[in-house]
């Protein structure tokens, strides 16, 4: 179970570096100084994920229907976000919605590659 959890993080983590650095590479503001705290992101980004996702996806419920589901990038955004400004992030929307989904990818491709 630790295992499992620590692999997660490490992950997290690198998912996050690799929206960071993609996110430099166009240009977009993007970033954590000092960089060790993309290490303290991560939990906070599953923390907001599990409280205040959640609470804002029901909330927008009507209009996540209305755009067939497209309005959840801008959730997922919005969290991403959150956790950055918790962190002391600098970045704007548009490369808070670029690193969601960047993060949201490259997580998955990692997870799938990294089998438990």
């Amino acid at each position: 179970m630790v295992k499992r959890a620590i692999i997660h993080w490490i992950v997290g983590i690198a998912s996050v570096a690799v929206a960071v650095w993609l996110a430099q590479k166009l240009g977009l503001k993007l970033e954590w100084r000092p960089a060790w705290k993309i290490v303290i992101c991560v939990p906070v980004l599953a923390l907001a994920n599990t409280t205040v996702g959640p609470v804002l996806r029901l909330a927008s419920m009507p209009v996540n229907c209305l755009t067939f589901g497209l309005f959840g990038f801008v959730i997922n955004a919005l969290v991403f976000w959150l956790a950055g400004v918790i962190t002391g992030a600098e970045m704007t929307f548009l490369s808070a919605l670029f690193g969601s989904v960047v993060v949201s990818v490259v997580g998955a491709l990692l997870s799938q590659i990294i089998k438990d």
